[in-house]
């Protein structure tokens, strides 16, 4: 397998995270919480719990004993039971980002074939348990066998010799198996030549500095692990290592539920996978089960009308719960040291401290996306938030605005630059999740310069202009150059990228007259600008000629017989101020209409 490292945006998000201060009176009241329903709930040994909160960061809290005189303390491991699935999974996806494998390959690419395993079933069906395949590990005879024989390892081609009958065909329906996730790790074994331990540990663990998380059996335990109590009888005694080779990839992970909180902020966050493989992980398909639905290694639980993603883990022993709410991207662990127990219930009255006493997340903020240097009075808005009693604001560079409700106005300086307005709610217990948008500032075009050559005005912007005159703006006048036709006072403003210069200096033009008879033609035009009347005069009388003038886009409009006179008047007080074209014969000669 190619080696996998997160990005060196994960290290500067964990030092903010370690920077960041959570909130005193949410984490009294998160203690106090863990406190009171671990002592009400006899069957609650000992509970580490934690909680990450984005812009607050993480709060870890313990209540109970691991055994008679020794508390729970925070560095304290717990078996994560089948929130090992999780790390499989993503493995699995990394792999595929790696072009080693596809998901929708069949298992049959990788694996022999096994009794009751259907050799069509994709690696995604065993991710999600459409697979069919049946579930023994937990369920007698065998688990008889691994009470019986608790220092054996058993080896994944002993547990896939268990297996009963297929519960479907692959596709047909859903069904939680361990062996689902047993078979997953077989095949990145094959694939990588490592096993799904070692993978774990090189693509996500040490990037993420999650040392105190570990394998179990395949790599040394570290720190303390906690005392294991199963139907209230401490088994701190008594080996793990068949329990956790039978299970294997279905369960065999330890840590620690600071560590567990900080995995699932890492790669929901899109600090592990791209977001291809993210949108993969949390697809969720039906199980049968209105309130539960599954995706790989996750799934989306709907807990007092309160939908959130996560998944809980049991074996003999320990109990995990892991929840993320989506909106706001809060994470509550928790962790105890014993089984039966109503731990998932006390993570979920920690998660319901959060939701009912942090502002909640944010709705889009509404404001203008792009905006020029120097513009002032820009108004950006965000929908009330939940629980906020106030609301911080942070603005990009050069800009300002001061408020403290859920609407700010702001002055982008002359030097501002482009950003991120974000806006949080906040109140007692802290700040909750922000909204963000996306601000481009451009630049104000330079002011520009004309000058003049005879009637062509020349702007010093090559692009972007727009000319006027003391009549207002002209229309169609983008060019660089301007030919002025009628006498008055001339500018340009540019326009670039919405943004616009100030007024470029005033330049009055008098119209300099045409030459009456260029390239020695045969009669004079005069007078020439003119109002009223043009008035032709021909060297001899003029024949019967037709007088024709067009104006600059080769329109006729105005058409005449000649008079056979040496002079002849045409009459064009109607026509618009402009340069027009005469011809008679083979002769043009330009004039300006006034």
């Amino acid at each position: 397998m190619k080696k996998m490292y997160i990005t060196l945006v994960l290290a500067m998000s964990m030092l903010m995270a370690n920077a960041q201060s959570f909130n005193s009176n949410l984490a009294t009241m998160l203690q106090d919480t863990l406190t009171t329903y671990v002592n009400m709930l006899g069957n609650v040994k000992g509970m580490s719990a934690a909680v990450y909160i984005p812009g607050q960061g993480t709060w870890s809290g313990t209540a109970g004993i691991s055994y008679t005189g020794q508390p729970i303390t925070s560095d304290m491991k717990f078996g994560i039971a089948s929130n090992t699935k999780l790390f499989v999974a993503t493995v699995m996806l990394m792999l595929q980002e790696d072009g080693l494998v596809d998901l929708d390959d069949s298992v049959s690419s990788y694996l022999p074939n096994y009794p009751n395993v259907n050799p069509d079933i994709s690696i995604r069906q065993l991710l999600n348990h459409t697979s069919g395949v049946s579930d023994p590990i937990f369920v007698s005879p065998w688990m008889d066998t691994i009470a019986a024989n608790p220092t054996r390892v058993f080896t994944p081609n002993e547990v896939l010799g268990w297996l009963g009958a297929p519960v479907f065909a692959p596709g047909n329906g859903w069904n939680y198996s361990n062996v689902n996730y047993i078979l997953a790790g077989m095949i990145a074994q094959n694939i990588t030549g490592h096993h799904i331990a070692e993978l774990i540990r090189d693509s996500i663990l040490t990037p993420l500095n999650m040392d105190s998380t570990f394998y179990d059996v395949q790599e040394a335990e570290t720190g303390i692990v906690s005392h294991r109590w199963y139907n209230s009888i401490d088994y701190n005694d008594t080996s793990r290592v068949g329990l956790n080779t039978a299970g294997g990839c279905a369960g065999s992970v330890f840590s620690t539920s600071s560590e567990m909180a900080q995995w699932y902020h890492a790669l929901f966050s899109g600090q592990v996978i791209n977001a291809a493989s993210l949108t993969e992980l949390t697809t969720f398909i039906g199980t049968g089960n209105p309130v539960y639905d599954y995706a790989l290694g996750l799934d989306r639980s709907t807990t007092q009308g309160i939908k959130y993603w996560g998944h809980g883990g049991s074996t003999w022993g320990y109990r995990s719960k892991l929840m993320y709410d989506t909106c706001m991207g809060t994470v509550v662990c928790g962790l105890s040291n014993c089984w039966p127990s109503g731990q998932d219930g006390i993570t979920f009255l920690l998660y319901r401290v959060v939701r009912n006493h942090v502002p909640r997340c944010a709705g889009a903020l509404s404001g203008s996306t792009i905006v020029c240097q120097g513009t002032s009075g820009v108004v950006y808005t965000v929908p009330p938030i939940q629980n906020a009693t106030s609301y911080v604001w942070t603005l990009p560079a050069g800009a300002t605005g001061t408020s403290n409700t859920n609407s700010i106005t702001v002055d982008f300086s002359s030097s501002a630059t482009s950003g991120t307005i974000m806006v949080s709610g906040v109140n007692n217990f802290g700040a909750g999740g922000n909204a963000s948008l996306g601000i481009t500032v451009n630049p104000t075009p330079p002011t520009p310069v004309i000058t003049q050559n005879n009637n062509t005005l020349t702007s010093g912007a090559p692009a972007g202009n727009q000319w006027y005159n003391t009549a207002g703006m002209l229309p169609g006048e983008t060019g660089q150059n301007y030919n002025v036709t009628v006498n008055g006072d001339y500018y340009t403003i540019v326009t670039l990228s919405g943004c616009s210069s100030d007024t470029s200096n005033i330049i009055h033009v008098i119209v300099t007259g045409i030459a009456a008879n260029p390239n020695n033609a045969p009669f004079l035009v005069y007078p020439n600008p003119v109002r009223d009347i043009l008035t032709l005069q021909f060297a001899a009388a003029n024949g019967n000629d037709e007088i024709v003038v067009s104006d600059m886009t080769g329109r006729i409009v105005l058409r005449e017989r000649s008079n056979g006179n040496r002079t002849q008047q045409l009459r064009v007080e109607t026509l618009p101020a402009g340069v027009y074209q005469l011809q008679t014969g083979t002769t043009r000669v330009r004039f300006v209409k006034q």
